[in-house]
């Protein structure tokens, strides 16, 4: 039978604050509003024919959260006994926390997970998150971003500051920021979409989807094609081992180009530049492709 609790504290930290948050399994949520406390809210799901051991469960959870200063740290237990029933169901099934953290703006924020999905949203400081299996999602963030996901897509979204991304395996997606961006995708595709700043990706086994990047592009596709949409305003170095690039482009902005397909055609959907037209400015963009065993297409941005 499911038994279910919910532990609510709340700490006051003053408007600046650390969250610390450490889950095994269950979602998070982590949402940024203004507010001087952390405040945070744990469901317990228990399986256990005896109500009692839900309650004792609830108070472990309650227990596991603590302050230090303006410091909240948050570790799930583990939800096991030594007790007949409660442990023999725990170890066959075992017991689940959801967290559901309220916290200042101006928060930083480091949550690792185990299973299951994360979220936050709206916070200005610093981010770190990490989880084995489940998504991530960062969304509304002033601040550095550090995310790392084995198995799971990872979604980010609206951030005012440098990214470090990286997925294991699953999709990864990064939209709408402002700042430098490194990542890496292991096994599932990687798209970037408006970018203010330099960019540096790699996938290793999937398709790399570059779009309006407005900073310098250095990508590499080990086993999968490159697709390039936007306008060339810093200098762009792609390779592809195994698979195509696809370069689609304003023709109206001028650029250096130097393609290469080691086994593979080269063409070009760009119509010619007029005589009379100037070549790009000295120390103007440079593109740099490069295709082990695919084709290499030049075409117009629509």
């Amino acid at each position: 039978m499911e038994h279910i609790r919910t532990v609510t504290r709340e700490f006051a930290t003053g408007d600046k604050a650390v969250l610390h948050l450490e889950a095994r399994s269950g979602n998070v949520v982590v949402e940024g509003r203004a507010s001087d406390c952390v405040v945070v809210e744990a469901i317990v799901h228990i399986w256990t024919d005896i109500s009692s051991e839900a309650d004792d469960a609830a108070l472990l959870v309650e227990r596991a959260m603590e302050q230090d200063a303006h410091r909240v740290i948050v570790r799930a237990p583990s939800l096991q006994s030594q007790r007949e029933g409660w442990g023999a169901l725990f170890g066959a099934k075992g017991g689940q926390i959801e967290y559901r953290v309220r916290v200042p703006r101006r928060c930083a924020v480091r949550v690792l997970s185990r299973s299951g999905a994360i979220q936050i949203t709206g916070v200005e400081g610093v981010v770190h998150t990490e989880a084995i299996s489940g998504k991530i999602v960062v969304e509304d963030v002033r601040g550095a971003v550090t995310i790392a996901s084995r198995s799971g897509s990872v979604l980010g979204e609206r951030i005012e500051g440098p990214v470090t991304a990286e997925a294991r395996s699953g999709k990864l997606k990064l939209r709408a920021i402002t700042g430098n961006a490194q990542i890496e995708a292991r096994s599932g595709s990687l798209e970037v979409e408006e970018i203010d700043g330099d960019v540096r990706l790699t996938a290793k086994s999937g398709t790399l989807s570059i779009e309006q990047v407005r900073g310098k592009v250095y990508a590499r596709a080990r086993a999968g094609s490159v697709r390039y949409k936007g306008r060339v305003v810093d200098d762009v170095d792609i390779e592809a081992h195994a698979g195509s690039i696809t370069f689609a482009v304003d023709p109206a902005v001028p650029f250096f180009i130097d393609a290469e397909s080691h086994v593979g055609s080269v063409r070009s959907d760009l119509p010619p530049r007029p005589r009379s037209e100037a070549p790009p400015a000295e120390g103007g963009p440079k593109v740099r492709l490069r295709s082990h065993a695919g084709s290499i297409r030049l075409t117009r941005w629509d």
